[in-house]
């Protein structure tokens, strides 16, 4: 059975796509059943994370086997020095040289401003010769504009957002989001305002649901779990329960031992990935062209609560279902 990807028309005029991570940790992992797919469709693809594993950065000059474009963007390979540290990007390259027997560069972005970024990603395309890229959400936050009742943690995924909006040199440039009702502090019935706002913009592209049955789904599945096997990697509480959905989980199922104690709501809305066109979600949204300027996580957080301190908020609401 294969991934019906509602943008694999679009996808197939890439010659060279990026699969980035927005919003940093296991966001990449998101991304690995559509990179599964389309490698099958012989598609070339890459792979790349917004890191949350600094160690990549402040020891780079002490690793092996990695390739620096710069002082915040490196490429992680199978070879490059294992460290017992928070490092899943490292453990992916690993999984994917011992199962595939295919030398993957992990290309990762540490955090920081739009600036330094935008930066990094411009390098990153000429490395590569990128001519699309797919942005990738754990979660949907990346789809607040900035007036929900609560946003999530909406600071990477607007970083990201910003700087990929100013490569206009790319033809393609998309969202995917993956993992609906997994994360907290979101008001989802705003979130599914946006995606009808998006829709009347024409920049909603489609869904579509992962299922077990899938080669893409299971390859996923494998490489997640090889890599929060691994010593000191904390398990992805977002992509944890898409598998539970995956699996036929209901409820208040719990993955991980990370959710001990919470009460979750395993649903099969988080096996279905939402795409949309990044200009459609930069044209809604409402402070991101304050973030421009940034060169730093601290200026992005000052800019935002600027912005968010007499913006009024939307009614928290709930989803009316009977």
């Amino acid at each position: 059975m294969n991934l019906n990807l509602p943008i694999l028309n679009q996808l197939f005029n890439s010659k060279n796509l990026l699969i980035a991570g927005m919003g940093g940790g296991f966001d990449i992992f998101c991304g690995l059943p559509i990179y599964f797919e389309l490698r099958r469709l012989g598609l070339k693809a890459h792979l790349a994370n917004l890191s949350f594993s600094n160690i990549v950065f402040s020891q780079a000059a002490k690793l092996q086997q990695t390739i620096r474009l710069t002082e915040t963007l490196v490429g992680i390979t199978a070879e490059t020095e294992e460290l017992p540290v928070y490092f899943p990007e490292l453990y992916l390259a690993q999984y994917l040289k011992k199962e595939f027997n295919e030398a993957v560069s992990i290309w990762c972005f540490k955090k920081t401003g739009v600036v330094p970024l935008l930066n990094n990603y411009n390098q990153l395309i000429e490395h590569l010769s990128i001519d699309g890229i797919l942005l990738i959400d754990g979660g949907v936050d990346s789809l607040a504009r900035g007036d929900e009742a609560e946003m999530g943690t909406v600071t990477e995924d607007a970083v990201s957002i910003a700087a990929v909006s100013q490569l206009t040199q790319i033809p393609l440039r998309l969202i995917g989001c993956l993992g609906m009702g997994a994360e907290r502090d979101i008001t989802h019935v705003h979130i599914l305002e946006n995606i009808a706002s998006l829709a009347s913009l024409d920049g909603f592209l489609g869904s579509c649901s992962l299922l077990k049955q899938m080669q893409s789904y299971q390859d996923y599945e494998k490489a997640l779990l090889y890599v929060q096997s691994r010593p000191q990697q904390e398990p992805s509480i977002i992509n944890s329960s898409i598998i539970s959905a995956v699996q036929g989980h209901f409820g208040d199922y719990h993955q991980t031992y990370r959710t001990k104690g919470s009460k979750l709501w395993i649903s099969p809305l988080m096996s279905i990935y939402w795409f949309f066109e990044l200009s459609a979600i930069v044209e809604q949204h409402l402070f991101l062209s304050q973030l421009f300027a940034t060169e730093t996580l601290a200026d992005v957080l000052q800019e935002m609560l600027k912005v968010m301190k007499n913006r009024p908020r939307r009614i928290a609401a709930q989803i009316p279902l009977p």
